[in-house]
């Protein structure tokens, strides 16, 4: 067998590395800046579901380059809430009744989790006060529906983090836009609002006495009943 004495493999360290696979340096603070801006606007319903994305005019409404902006749209991509709507490009994603469907039943089974447990687990005193604060809030009828989806975001995610496991706290707070989503526009109604805090007081006292069970139940059910309501208002605005 003859072997080629300065043979070089492709991967081998002294080998030319093609340009190709090198990607454009962004610096971290302006990506993430654009990302964080693009999301909270799709997310507050400035951008709504179909709203036409382009790159040059995106980058200069921020004041940017291009390659921050297509490094944002590709992330946004990558958790659904930017899509390709065929010859008009990059669009922010509709919302559909299958999508709700969908995303809830995943939320179901995580919030379930999450709260069986925290229910179990030796949980931070100062987390228990940040959810009943959270709670009382919600409770006290002043909140604006903004500010009440705040706090109703903290209630959840502080039972996220009561659980102690970060692929549960990952995938909830990949969700959590689109629970935001529901509330900027205006897809929940207040009635919705109103009957879910006797659940999130359930889920609350079944946390606080260490019931893992009871604590699951309520926190599916609350979850269930609010897929419902969703599904049930847009299916009766469907032409």
């Amino acid at each position: 067998m003859i072997v080629k004495e300065n043979f070089e493999s492709p991967t081998s360290p002294s080998a030319p590395l093609s340009t190709s696979l090198l990607k454009p340096i962004v610096p971290q603070s302006v990506a993430e800046e654009v990302y964080q801006q693009l999301r909270q606007a799709i997310v507050d319903g400035d951008l709504p579901p179909g709203h036409r994305l382009v790159e040059r005019s995106l980058a200069e409404s921020l004041q940017v380059s291009r390659t921050p902006v297509r490094e944002a749209l590709k992330q946004l991509m990558s958790e659904g809430l930017v899509s390709v709507d065929g010859h008009r490009g990059l669009i922010v994603s509709r919302l559909s009744v299958e999508s709700i469907r969908e995303a809830y039943q995943v939320r179901e089974v995580l919030e379930g989790l999450a709260a069986r447990l925290a229910a179990e687990n030796h949980y931070n005193p100062d987390d228990m006060l940040r959810l009943e604060d959270a709670l009382l809030k919600m409770e006290s009828g002043q909140l604006s529906p903004k500010e009440f989806d705040g706090v109703h975001g903290v209630f959840h995610d502080t039972i996220a983090k009561m659980s102690q496991n970060s692929y549960v706290i990952h995938c909830l707070q990949d969700l959590s836009a689109f629970r935001t989503r529901m509330v900027s526009l205006d897809w929940i109604p207040k009635t919705r609002v109103n009957t879910s805090l006797a659940e999130h007081r359930a889920i609350f006292d079944a946390i606080r006495n260490g019931q893992p069970d009871e604590a699951e139940k309520q926190a599916r059910g609350h979850v269930a009943r609010t897929r419902q309501t969703l599904i049930s208002r847009l299916t009766a605005e469907s032409p």
